[in-house]
Order: C-alpha cells, then structure tokens, then sequence
C-alpha cells in the first residue's frame, strides 16, 4: 500500500499492511502524513505521504491573538459573540486557503475542550458549536485530523461526535488511552498509544511550548 492508501484505509476502519504513521510538530522521517503550518503552497515530495494543514479553532486562535474570550463573552455578550463570529470567519477563511493550496485536509487543532481554559459549561455553551460547524463544512476533504489539546481532563464526550476521519489527542500528556477514547468516540483513533489506528508521533518540545498559553477565565 502507498502511505496516501494506508493512511486513508485506517482512517476509515478498513484493513491496512502496517500502523501508519503522521507527525506533527516533528520532523520525523518515513511518516505517511505530515502537518505542515504557514500559509504558503503546499509543496509535496515525490512520495505518496498525506500532507496536512494545522489550523487553529476560533478558542485556539484567540489564544494566539491574547484574547480573553471567555471574559468578552461574560462582560458583554453582544460585543463577545460579535468578536467570537470575527474569529470564525478567520478560521473559515484559513481552512478554505489552505485546501486551495493543495493540502489534503486540515490538522484541526481544538483548544478550549479542558479546564485550564474552559469550564464544561463555557465550552459547550459558546464553543462546541461553532467548532462542529467549521468541521462540517470541509467533512468531504481526502482526511481531517481533530486534534484535542490540553494536559488532562479532556472533555472526550463533549467533542467525541465531531465530524472528522481522525480523533486525535496526546496519550502521553494526558494519559488517557485508545481505550478510554473508544468508549466516547466512533471511528478511527490517533494517538502515541501503541493501540491507536494510526500512531501520532509529536514533537514534544514545540507541543509543550505551543500549551504555553495564559489561562484564561
């Protein structure tokens, strides 16, 4: 099978030759997928590898803005959802021009589903939503990764149902195993649990770096 046909047949539960492989944030050698960042065109090898795009979602992308969103949102609920439709026209936006480039499908990098930023009621309350819905709108791309960042205490069954052909979170981080996602989630898995449909190999230096973001409340 070529990496593109591994990749592809796992993320859909169909039987593959060999656990495939993606990086992210790593820059790890005979991998079937790849995550690149930026904006420029997606420049591809003469191999057969899944290539990516690492996307934010509108909590995540105003984290990097230093955005205190959940505070917009409990001070002034018209000038918060207002700021908060503004971000996820960027991300909009952003998905659309990285599928144009040529990336297969995006690297959805979910923040907010914790609590060191959210509570369950934030969460679910302004953000689940709206983050389903950008899902939604590129489910036919060749594969989506959601990626749920945080350290512990994911909220696996807030975001279990949404819509993409991998679910996929730090097992080392969070210690939280193939298993406990399975018993929220349907579908292919990725994770550095040996267990995992699809084996996620992190660049452990620049993931934690990227968690270094102020909590806010």
């Amino acid at each position: 099978m070529t990496s593109r046909e591994r990749l592809v047949a796992a993320s859909r539960g169909a039987e593959v030759d060999r656990q495939p492989s993606l990086a992210w944030l790593n820059g790890a050698d005979g991998v079937d997928a790849t995550v690149v960042a930026g904006k420029s065109n997606i420049e591809r090898g003469a191999d057969s590898s899944v290539v990516l795009a690492e996307v934010s979602n509108p909590f995540g992308l105003a984290l990097e803005k230093g955005i205190d969103l959940n505070k917009a949102l409990r001070d002034n609920p018209a000038i918060g959802n207002e700021v908060l439709d503004n971000l996820v026209e960027e991300v909009r936006g952003t998905i659309a021009a990285r599928l144009e480039s040529g990336a297969d499908g995006i690297f959805y990098r979910l923040h907010g589903a914790n609590p060191q930023h959210c509570s369950p009621m934030q969460y679910g309350g302004y953000y689940l939503e709206r983050d389903r819905e950008l899902l939604e709108e590129v489910s036919e791309a060749t594969l989506n990764v959601l990626f749920v960042a945080g350290e512990q205490d994911l909220y696996i069954d807030f975001v279990s149902d949404l819509p993409a052909q991998l679910f996929a979170w730090d097992s080392d981080l969070t210690k939280i195993s193939a298993a406990d996602v399975r018993s929220a989630r349907k579908g292919a898995v990725a994770s550095a649990d040996p267990t995992s449909d699809v084996l996620l190999k992190i660049g452990r230096k620049n993931y934690l770096s990227n968690l270094e973001q102020p909590n806010l409340g």
